[in-house]
C-alpha cells in the first residue's frame, strides 16, 4: 500500500508538466523530448516515473527492503538541471578589432579582443545575442558547450533594440525554449548563464530574482527586465532564465560602481518577439517615425512617478512645434520616451496614428501618417 501511496503522488506531480503526443505516447517534459516511451493498458496511460521526475530536477530511488520509491525535489537539484540542460544552448562569442585575420578559431586570435555570450534559438545555427557584443568586432567565432568553435556571420543587427543575430554553419543544434512573454513578475527566481570576464569561464551561471519589469533604464531604447543576479562583463547576449528553464530576457546590461550592487538588466521576451519577427519578415527592424526629438520631464528623467507627457524639442512635421507634449499614442499614456518608443512599436500596422498633444494648455488630437523607417 505504502508503495502505491508514493507511485500515485509522484505521478501527481508530474503530469502537469507532462504532454503526450501520438498513439506511441511520447513525453514531453517542459517542452523537451524524453527518449523513454509511455504505455497504454487498458485506457490507462502509464510513465516512466524516474525519466520523467529526473527530467523535472528530482532525485528518484528505489527501496528494495520497503518496497518504496522516493522522489526527492529540491532548489538545489532543480538548479542544478536548469544549468546543465540549458547550457548546451548557450554559447561564448569571441572576435577581434584588428581586421587583418580571417575568420577562425579561437586560437587564431591575438592582440585586442572582445567576447560575449550568445543563445542558440533554431537548431540550424541561428544564435540570438546583443547588437553590442558584435557591432564593432571582427573574425567572429562562436564556440559551444562542448568545446567545438565555429565561424560566425552577423545576419541581423538592430542596435536600437541592442539584439543581434548571427549565424553558424552547425545543424542539429538544442535551440532554448522560449516562456510565455506574460509569465515574469516580481519576485521570481531565475538564473543568468554566461561567459563573464574570460573564455575560461564559459558557462558560468548565477542566481537571484526579478527586481523589477518594465523598468526604464537611461540609454535603452524600450523598457527592461531589472536582475539581481550577477551579470559582469562577456555576460552580454547570454539567457535569463526561468525556474523551467525557458528564456525569459536577454542580459544586457549592468550599472556598476562604488556601493551599486545587484544592478543588472536583460531585454524581456515581448522586445525579443517584435524584433525577431521583424528579422524574419523584412530583414531588419522598420519603425514607425513621427519626425520629433523628445525629453523627458524631470519627474522622468529622476524616475519619479508622474502623469506628465513627453515634451517635443524638434520638429520635422507641421502638425508638431517645440514645446507641445504629447499625452497619448492611440489611446496609451506616454509618461517617457521609452513609454512613447514601446507604444508605437505594440500599436502601429499601418496607416495613420493617432496623437494627442497639449499645446499652449489646449488638449489637441491629430491623425498622423508617420515616416518608416
Amino acid at each position: 500500500m505504502k508503495k502505491k501511496i508514493l507511485l500515485f503522488l509522484a505521478f501527481y506531480f508530474i503530469i502537469q508538466s507532462v504532454v503526450y503526443a501520438g498513439n506511441n505516447v511520447n513525453i514531453f517534459v517542459n517542452k523537451n523530448s524524453l527518449n523513454s516511451e509511455g504505455l497504454i493498458i487498458n485506457d490507462t496511460t502509464y510513465i516512466p516515473l524516474r525519466a520523467v521526475s529526473e527530467a523535472l530536477g528530482a532525485d528518484v530511488r528505489w527501496d528494495g527492503i520497503t518496497n518504496s520509491v522516493y522522489v526527492d525535489s529540491n532548489e538545489e537539484t532543480l538548479t542544478s538541471k536548469i544549468i546543465e540542460t540549458a547550457s548546451e544552448s548557450v554559447v561564448a562569442i569571441v572576435g577581434n578589432y584588428n581586421a587583418e585575420h580571417t575568420a577562425g578559431s579561437v586560437s587564431d586570435y591575438n592582440g585586442l579582443t572582445a567576447h560575449g555570450t550568445g543563445v542558440v534559438i533554431r537548431s540550424g545555427g541561428t544564435i540570438l545575442t546583443n547588437a553590442h557584443v558584435v557591432s564593432d568586432i571582427k573574425n567572429i567565432t562562436v564556440v559551444f558547450y562542448d568545446g567545438e568553435s565555429y565561424s560566425g556571420q552577423v545576419q541581423y543587427i538592430d542596435k536600437n533594440s541592442d539584439l543581434a543575430i548571427v549565424k553558424v554553419d552547425r545543424l542539429g543544434l538544442k535551440p532554448i525554449t522560449f516562456a510565455d512573454q506574460n509569465s515574469v513578475f516580481s519576485g521570481q527566481s531565475v538564473i543568468a548563464i554566461g561567459t563573464p570576464l574570460s573564455l575560461s569561464m564559459r558557462n558560468s551561471a548565477s542566481k537571484g530574482i526579478i527586481s523589477g519589469v518594465n523598468v526604464s533604464v537611461d540609454g535603452a531604447y524600450y523598457p527592461l527586465l531589472q536582475t539581481d543576479a550577477a551579470i559582469n562583463g562577456g555576460n552580454s547576449g547570454g539567457p535569463l532564465l526561468n525556474m523551467k528553464g525557458q528564456l525569459i530576457g536577454i542580459n544586457s546590461s549592468k550599472y556598476a560602481g562604488v556601493g551599486i550592487e545587484g544592478l543588472a538588466f536583460s531585454i524581456p521576451l515581448d522586445t525579443i518577439n517584435y524584433v525577431l519577427n521583424q528579422f524574419d519578415r523584412t530583414g531588419k527592424v522598420l519603425r514607425a517615425d513621427l519626425g520629433i526629438t523628445l525629453e523627458n520631464s524631470w519627474e522622468a528623467r529622476i524616475g519619479l512617478p508622474t502623469k506628465k507627457g513627453v515634451t517635443v524639442k524638434t520638429s520635422s512635421l507641421p502638425e508638431f512645434k517645440a514645446g507641445d507634449v504629447i499625452n497619448k499614442i492611440n489611446n496609451i499614456d506616454i509618461h517617457s520616451i521609452v513609454d512613447y518608443n514601446k507604444a508605437l512599436r505594440d500599436t502601429y500596422v499601418s496607416g495613420s496614428i493617432n496623437i494627442i498633444y497639449t499645446r499652449d494648455g489646449i488638449q489637441i488630437s491629430a491623425d498622423i501618417v508617420p515616416i518608416i523607417n
